[in-house]
Formats: structure tokens, C-alpha cells, sequence
């Protein structure tokens, strides 16, 4: 076509392809532009706040270098790549009721959780050791963080279960999830919602539960924790954990609720005072605001320092 139009008129053909050149990179352009303008607005749905903080994006404002790094992070090569893989892949997640509003931000605690994951070793996995574990952990409720933290850490390793910390972002509201990261090797998240150390093992143990009884193929959210036969299970075998049922049921039948009372049967059993009182608030034989001063406070700074102990009334 240049070289016809160099006939017709008389302008070298060079010029006509140098104005066809600069057209097609003013197309380009206009396209890249409208392009980032709908990235961008994509990438505002991510929680960038939360994974500055907590070091997973760098703490720079530049768009187009957030945009590369967030897709680096779940290893994808473009927005319409992620929402292909991963909102098929939530197929299997087990949701919480908040999951269809803030499914990104969910996602993003999940992952960041795997990160964090991928950097630890683990043994392979076998149901047996993992039970048998519950023994040990279940005296480190007695101890304070800086105390139980790299030991908990440790024993799940030894069992083929990899414990990691992400403090809760703005919209997930999420206590724990758990998911399995190669059929050797599971994967527990939790985020200390509650501050509480009451909250922090019965989360714990709810995850351990979905380990244990339930499905490899299943992304366990769990936010209030209720809801499904799985959650419901699981609540009762991180109940039944921390607090032998038919203890349990002697213990209430007297309808003695003191501090003395509840000291009392909590060194009989050897768990932490402040898990009994959990338990008799959550099943309503005491009000919320009773003995709260038995609980330990805990918050997670970051995901590399995370217990800070805070103690209140």
C-alpha cells in the first residue's frame, strides 16, 4: 500500500509506513490506557493496605508496579487469568457467609497464608501422629505465647501440618481456614480475631478437626464457625478437646460459676481458667461479661511478630 500511494502521489513510501507506524502506536496506546484504567480499578478491589503492611507489596503508590507485583504474588499472569483460575477454584472452598462479598480479600488472606507456608518445612503427613499430638498441645494452653508459640509451630511440622499467623484484614473477618497444600501436607491459618486466648485453641482445634475428619479437596473459611454438618462437627471436636464432655457435664450440673469454682475444675482438667469460661459464655450459663478477667488478650502485629501480650479486665 506505501509503495502505490509513493506512485500515486509522489511521497516516498518511507513516510507513508513512518505515518502508519505512529498510528498503530497511537491505537496501541489508547488501548493500553483503557486497559490500565480497568486494572486499576480491578486492583482497588484487593485488600493493598493490609499486604503493604504485612510486607507482601511494597510500600510505593505507582500503580502499574502494584498491579506486577499483586499478580506475582498468586503467580498469575494477568486479571483475567486470576478471576479464570481462581474463581473456579473457590468451587471448593467451604464458605463463610461473608465469602460472596469479600471473596477477593479472602483469597488474598489464603494466599498469603500459602506464601508464608511455602517457606517452612513440614513432614509428610499421617493422621495418627497428628492425633497423638493433641496430648502436647493441649498442655501448651497453660502457657503463655512467647512460651507455646515455635513449640505448636513445631510438633504440627512433626505431624505434616504447617501453623502459620496472618493478622485479619479490614473485610475478611475470618477466625482460621485450613486447606491442603499436596496430599502430604495441610495447611492451618488463623488470624487471632478475637484476641482471646479461649478463641485462639478452640480455633486452633476446629481447624485441626476439619483435618482430620473431613475432605482433602475442601478450602475450610471459617468466620463464626457454625453453620454446615463439617463446621458443626468440627466445633464439637474442638469442644470435646479442650473440655472432656462428661467433666464438662458434671461440672455445670452444680451451677457453681465462681472464679474459685472455675479455677478449681480448670487445674483438675489442666487447661487454662479462661477456656471454661469460653465455654459457659458461649453455651449461655454465664453472661458474656462475667470472668473475662480469667482470659489471656492476645494481638498479632504482623506476620513475622506476631503475640503481643495485653491483658485486660
Amino acid at each position: 500500500m506505501a509503495v502505490q500511494l509513493e506512485r500515486t502521489f509522489s511521497i516516498s513510501a518511507n513516510i507513508w509506513n513512518h505515518l502508519n507506524a505512529d498510528y498503530s502506536l497511537y491505537e496501541a496506546r489508547i488501548k493500553d490506557s483503557e486497559r490500565n484504567k480497568t486494572h486499576f480499578e480491578w486492583l482497588k478491589e484487593f485488600p493493598i493496605r493490609e499486604l503493604k503492611k504485612n510486607g507482601f507489596l511494597p510500600n510505593i503508590k505507582d500503580y502499574k508496579i502494584l498491579l506486577e507485583k499483586l499478580l506475582e504474588l498468586f503467580s498469575i499472569p494477568s486479571p483475567e487469568q486470576w478471576k479464570n483460575y481462581y474463581e473456579a477454584k473457590s468451587v471448593n472452598f467451604r464458605k463463610s457467609d461473608c465469602f460472596a462479598h469479600n471473596m477477593k480479600h479472602i483469597i488474598t488472606w489464603i494466599r498469603t497464608g500459602e506464601l508464608l507456608a511455602s517457606e517452612i518445612e513440614a513432614k509428610p503427613y499421617f493422621k495418627e501422629v497428628f492425633k497423638e499430638s493433641f496430648k502436647k498441645i493441649r498442655q501448651l494452653t497453660l502457657l503463655e505465647p512467647k512460651e507455646f508459640i515455635s513449640n505448636l509451630k513445631s510438633i504440627c511440622n512433626d505431624s505434616g501440618v504447617i501453623l502459620v499467623f496472618v493478622p485479619e484484614f479490614e473485610k475478611t473477618h475470618i477466625s482460621g481456614a485450613t486447606r491442603w497444600l499436596t496430599a502430604e501436607k495441610a495447611l492451618i491459618i488463623m488470624s487471632l480475631r478475637y484476641k482471646t486466648n479461649d478463641h485462639f485453641w478452640f480455633t486452633f482445634f476446629h481447624e485441626a478437626g476439619h483435618i482430620l475428619l473431613h475432605s482433602k479437596k475442601q478450602v475450610f473459611i471459617d468466620d463464626e464457625l457454625k453453620g454446615s454438618k463439617e463446621e458443626e462437627e468440627a466445633n464439637q471436636f474442638a469442644s470435646h478437646l479442650l473440655i472432656p464432655e462428661n467433666e464438662y457435664k458434671q461440672f455445670i450440673s452444680k451451677k457453681l460459676f465462681s472464679q474459685t469454682e472455675i479455677k478449681k475444675f480448670a487445674e483438675k482438667i489442666a487447661i487454662h481458667p479462661g477456656i471454661i469460661v469460653g465455654r459457659l459464655q458461649y453455651d449461655r450459663l454465664i453472661n458474656f461479661k462475667y470472668h473475662n478477667d480469667l482470659k489471656e488478650y492476645w494481638t498479632i502485629n504482623d506476620t513475622t511478630s506476631f503475640f503481643i501480650k495485653d491483658r485486660k479486665s
